[in-house]
């Protein structure tokens, strides 16, 4: 069936305006808010470390509060040190200054942060400045040193650590300041975060100006040498050391007076020379000094053997020193004439050999071409060379006397009676000696016996051996006591063969049975200790012992008897 337009027109119409209608009744059942609210916040890295002008982007999730994550959701972001560090709207952080500082992000009042601290920019390069340069020695110099990141940008207040490829020519401290010490070239190095950057400083020697030489003027006589020194000053007139400098002397005038390379001047004929030193590097700053060369001419004589003796028939070489007029010493040959101004005491040769003849004061002269000195000296006997004693050594009983001689030589060797001998004894307690050389002993020991005249001496040795024991006396033969006994001891008397009692000597007791009994004398020598162990009698042989751990003397027997003990 065929539909009209207009019906057509109006369905088309209902049909529009119903889903019109359909739509907003949809709409009307559905809630149109498209994102929930934020119930908590996190932002990721949690911790962020950057060198100044460095960047990082930091990430802001929001979280609804069932935990899932909210797409779309606006997340601000904010710095609490802009100073240190910087956001973007993106999270987008940048690294301003060296601190710390609290990144942000904020969704619907909840928030998570970000701590981020910013360390010093690291140095891509250093230069130092200057880059060359020449120093003369004892010069110093301030060096430079700039470090700039890899966008060549400076960084400011970077500390550097300063090196010398060898500071023997240049040192250089911690703040980059230079020091020339000797010629040489180093290359110095500032370092930073493991770069480094390099200077190259030649050190030159400090230039000579003028030089000067002291003294100035000499006069010297024919053979008689000087030793000029040389002053360096450098350009600004400051004394420099000479010390490794190449000098060149020069004489005008050789035939009166040579120069060697070290500058020593010698006179050789009367005349005048000028002396010239020219320093190697700068010959314009050579200086001079005038030489004066006369003929020596005696003005004065000095014997110089002025103090001391002479002995009698021992002759002895006198000298005598010539000074010509400007004090220089004259050199040996020329002519002088020796007298003795006291003939019977002291004869003199031609050539100053004096002997003495008899003994008291003598008095030598000498004459140079007019220059007179004389000297008055003692003539006394020859002296005592060695002091021999006889016998060298000797050995005596306790209380007996030995004579010890002295037998007295000259220097000559000739045997003299007529000089003072003094005695001494090491230890007069155990030996005393006379004036005469007699020797008394008084106690046992070695003692030294010494005779000196005037500064020699000799000495022998005697050694004083004790008085011997003759007798060992005893109260009884016989000895007897309890094996308990708390003391078991008997007495003895030690006794020369004058019967005088002798103490403190060693005695040997043996026992014919130590199985019973054993004996010990004690310090004194004037008791026996018995050690027992048994019951039983052993007889005890006693004798006495000289230094030499000898028997001396007679034997002595007495029997012991040790009984059961006691209750």
């Amino acid at each position: 069936m065929r539909v009209s337009a207009p019906i057509a027109n109006f369905r088309a119409t209902l049909r529009a305006t119903s889903t019109t209608l359909a739509l907003i009744g949809l709409a009307g059942c559905l809630d149109l808010k498209t994102t929930a609210d934020a119930c908590t916040v996190s932002v990721a890295p949690a911790s962020l470390t950057l060198p100044v002008n460095g960047a990082s982007t930091i990430v802001g999730t929001a979280f609804d509060c069932k935990g899932n994550s909210i797409r779309n959701k606006k997340i601000s972001y904010s710095s609490s040190n802009t100073a240190v560090a910087t956001v973007t709207t993106e999270g987008n952080v940048i690294a301003v200054g060296i601190g710390g500082a609290s990144v942000s992000a904020v969704a619907d009042g909840k928030s998570a942060s970000v701590q981020v601290t910013v360390t010093p920019e690291a140095a891509a390069t250093v230069t130092v400045t200057p880059s060359t340069l020449t120093l003369r020695r004892t010069n110093t110099r301030q060096l430079t040193a700039t470090a700039r990141n890899n966008q060549n940008t400076v960084i400011p207040g970077r500390t550097f650590r300063w090196g010398s490829s060898n500071s023997s020519i240049v040192s250089v401290d911690q703040n980059g300041l230079l020091t020339a010490l000797t010629p040489g070239t180093v290359v110095i190095s500032a370092e930073a975060d493991q770069t480094t950057g390099n200077a190259t400083v030649t050190v030159t020697e400090i230039p000579i100006g003028s030089c000067s030489l002291a003294p100035a003027t000499s006069k010297l006589t024919v053979s008689q040498s000087v030793q000029p020194a040389i002053t360096l000053r450098d350009t600004a007139n400051n004394v420099i050391s000479s010390l490794g400098r190449s000098i060149a002397w020069t004489s005008d005038n050789e035939i009166a007076a040579t120069v060697t390379g070290s500058g020593l001047v010698t006179a050789r004929k009367a005349g005048t020379a000028r002396i010239t030193a020219s320093p190697v590097e700068n010959t314009q700053a050579s200086c001079n000094a005038t030489v004066e060369v006369v003929d020596a001419r005696i003005v004065s004589a000095v014997i110089t053997t002025r103090s001391g003796s002479l002995r009698i028939g021992i002759p002895r070489q006198f000298q005598v020193s010539l000074t010509d007029s400007v004090g220089g010493a004259i050199p040996a040959g020329r002519a002088v004439t020796w007298t003795s101004v006291t003939p019977a005491i002291a004869s003199v040769t031609s050539n100053g050999l004096v002997t003495g003849i008899a003994l008291g004061s003598a008095r030598i002269a000498v004459n140079a071409e007019g220059a007179v000195d004389t000297v008055n000296f003692t003539v006394t006997k020859i002296p005592v060379a060695t002091v021999r004693l006889s016998p060298l050594s000797s050995s005596i009983v306790q209380g007996g006397t030995v004579q010890i001689n002295a037998t007295i030589e000259d220097s000559t060797g000739t045997a003299v009676t007529d000089r003072i001998v003094e005695w001494t004894s090491s230890d007069p307690t155990r030996a005393a000696v006379s004036s005469t050389g007699l020797v008394t002993t008084q106690a046992p020991g070695t003692v030294t016996i010494t005779a000196t005249s005037e500064t020699r001496s000799g000495t022998s040795q005697v050694t004083v051996q004790p008085i011997p024991v003759d007798t060992i006396v005893v109260t009884s033969g016989t000895y007897s006591a309890a094996l308990n006994a708390p003391s078991k001891s008997f007495a003895i008397q030690l006794r020369d063969a004058n019967g005088n009692q002798i103490f403190n000597r060693s005695v040997s007791v043996q026992s014919s049975n130590p199985g019973v009994a054993t004996g010990a004398i004690n310090g004194t020598a004037t008791q026996v200790n018995i050690s027992a162990s048994a019951v039983g009698t052993t007889t005890f042989t006693m004798r006495a012992l000289n230094s030499n751990n000898q028997p001396e003397g007679k034997t002595t027997t007495v029997t012991v008897t040790i009984t059961a003990s006691t209750p």
